[in-house]
């Protein structure tokens, strides 16, 4: 699959954010250069080579009264599939996916109650054997940001985003006033959006309101921190990122802010998290290193051990995408 300087840019900027306008291509194609219905074309392509995954809303579910954790297990082989297709089954399960590791399933699971959470989990603990379960709520957020560089020219860093987009708490709070025509927006949203010129006014046409009922909702959504952005999603494999490591250190407490925060720095990194720790699993920093080898994903995990008081770590290496989709109410 071969990409142009074009589509690579273009696939940069959408990941940063659509604007929310009538002719959102249109304004795409002002901003990079292309001409009319250039964009359009190229989205179908892209869409078509399995590039971009998806093309739509990303929500804080936090917004909305929901509070994610991520949850690991060591699940014997023979019942393997079996389990991953009950952790599945959840609309709430988002990610699921096997690692090279004891610790081979992880996934992320978001609900609105401790009694939502576990009529999810105990199926899920029988369909694993009743392996145990590692809960890891974030303790810290340090950077929230997927951004796969298609264009390789940055160092460190991706598109600059509003603070509340780089950095959004996932702890529990109190939810963001919505009504009905709110959550039949972010309902459509969750999808996948319309290659139309025009695809807020199908939006609104399936929302039941006018177009710019929906720009002047999705704003204030924005502005309140329920929606990150508007936004196109990719496959990293497909574009180029084949290697996805999960890479967790033991820091002192006292130096993982710090630490924390300098890892976010890395361009190849888009989560980093202080989470909980357990007597058999000591590890107090999490960060997601996407690059297109492992030997990349280690060669920046070289680089910031030997600068930082990391006492121990490990790389967890995803072997295979058990599951991975947006939110969804």
């Amino acid at each position: 699959m071969e990409l142009d300087a074009q589509d690579r840019s273009l696939l940069n900027r959408l990941q940063a954010r659509i604007p929310l306008t009538a002719e959102p291509w249109q304004a795409l194609g002002e901003e990079l250069g292309l001409k009319p219905g250039e964009v359009l074309e190229r989205l179908k392509g892209l869409k078509e080579q399995g590039v971009i995954r998806r093309i739509g809303g990303v929500f804080n579910p936090a917004g909305l009264g929901y509070a994610g954790r991520l949850y690991a297990m060591e699940v014997e082989e023979s019942r393997f599939y079996q389990a991953a297709a009950v952790v599945n089954g959840f609309k709430g399960v988002t990610h699921n996916y096997r690692r090279r590791h004891r610790l081979n399933m992880w996934f992320t699971l978001s609900a609105r109650s401790e009694e939502e959470r576990e009529a999810i989990l105990g199926p899920i603990r029988k369909a694993a054997g009743y392996a145990r379960l590692y809960e890891f709520p974030s303790e810290q957020v340090f950077k929230l940001n997927v951004f796969l560089n298609m264009e390789g020219n940055a160092e460190k860093g991706s598109p600059p985003l509003p603070r509340s987009q780089e950095r959004v708490s996932l702890s529990p709070r109190r939810a963001c006033e919505t009504d009905e025509l709110d959550l039949r927006i972010i309902r459509e949203l969750q999808g996948d959006m319309p290659l139309l010129p025009d695809p807020f006014a199908e939006v609104a046409d399936r929302a039941g309101c006018g177009r710019e009922d929906v720009l002047i909702r999705l704003e204030r959504l924005q502005a309140t921190g329920v929606l990150k952005r508007v936004a196109a999603v990719l496959r990293h494999r497909v574009a180029g990122f084949s290697a996805n490591g999960l890479f967790v250190a033991v820091l002192p407490r006292e130096k993982i802010c710090e630490s924390g925060q300098r890892l976010a720095g890395f361009k190849q990194v888009s989560h980093c998290y202080q989470r909980r720790s357990y007597p058999d699993w000591p590890y107090n920093l999490y960060a997601m290193i996407h690059a297109s080898e492992e030997a990349e994903v280690q060669r920046v995990v070289r680089e910031f051990v030997e600068e930082e008081p990391v006492e121990a770590y490990d790389i967890l290496f995803s072997t295979e995408e058990l599951k991975k989709t947006s939110w969804s109410l």
